[in-house]
């Protein structure tokens, strides 16, 4: 069985010149997979544990979800 990591990332706290897709386009360079975007502009993203990063490895890998912003998580 997969092991994944989970994001959100809250594209509301966006600059207001910035594009959320060039940001998403970033973050799946990097691995990481858009789950859903629900409708408060929260995009939940996971990658899979173990599985190098196409940029660089992480020295270490956290199985509870990270944000861009608060630093409080969900699964």
């Amino acid at each position: 069985m997969h092991e994944w990591e989970y994001r959100k990332i809250d594209l509301n706290d966006l600059p207001h010149k910035a594009k959320d897709i060039d940001l998403l386009n970033d973050a799946g360079a990097k691995g990481w997979e858009v789950v859903t975007i629900a409708s408060n502009a929260i995009a939940y993203l996971k990658r899979q544990v173990g599985r190098p990063s196409s940029t660089h490895a992480r020295s270490s890998r956290s199985k509870v979800a990270q944000t861009s912003s608060s630093g409080a998580g969900g699964k």
